[in-house]
């Protein structure tokens, strides 16, 4: 990872992904409502630095260039390491199986660092300059639940009690000084 250009969001996501649970919360809403992970993460660091809450215009046009990118390079790369994990390759040394999948693991990694320094490329080019690192982590959880609840409506999804789940738990790990009753009523869980 030492070649990758380094950023707060990037950082941002290493330890949020790292957090209890987060990833596969992540993974669940990628699988499940066919999520980008790194908008996932992107949605909530956008809040957490006191960013503006993003609109639904202002995110249809970040995903209209962010998909073409998860499209044509990151899903490829990720369906070569699956079948490469999940494959029966016979005649292969599983050693050498499991050294390319790597290599294709990193190529993803890679993909996926592209992408995020792309989404906040692309933020930035359209995006109010105030920061508000100064509103309280109620205020800026509420925004990240608020653009999160803006990727829904962008990807037709409806929020079920599965999806509030997961939400909870990016909400925790992105604000864990708020106490996970105000974190459940924020996303609607019901105590």
């Amino acid at each position: 990872m030492s070649d990758f250009l380094p950023h707060p969001f990037w950082n941002f996501s290493l330890e949020l992904y790292g957090a209890e649970g987060v990833a596969e919360a992540c993974l669940d809403l990628q699988e499940r409502r066919g999520c980008d992970v790194n908008v996932l993460l992107f949605c909530c660091w956008l809040a957490a630095s006191g960013r503006p809450t993003l609109s639904a215009d202002r995110l249809r046009a970040i995903l209209k260039a962010s998909d073409v990118w998860q499209a044509d390079v990151v899903k490829p790369l990720r369906a070569i390491r699956r079948k490469l994990k999940d494959g029966s390759w016979a005649g292969a040394l599983p050693e050498t199986v499991d050294a390319v999948r790597r290599r294709v693991a990193d190529a993803e990694l890679a993909a996926e660092h592209a992408e995020q320094l792309e989404l906040t490329n692309l933020y930035a080019a359209a995006a109010d300059r105030a920061l508000h690192r100064d509103d309280p982590p109620e205020k800026r959880m509420r925004a990240a639940v608020g653009n999160l609840g803006v990727y829904a409506v962008c990807l037709g999804v409806v929020p079920d009690d599965k999806d509030r789940t997961a939400v909870a738990t990016l909400m925790r790990a992105t604000f864990p000084a708020l106490l996970p009753q105000e974190i459940a009523e924020a996303v609607g869980l019901k105590a």
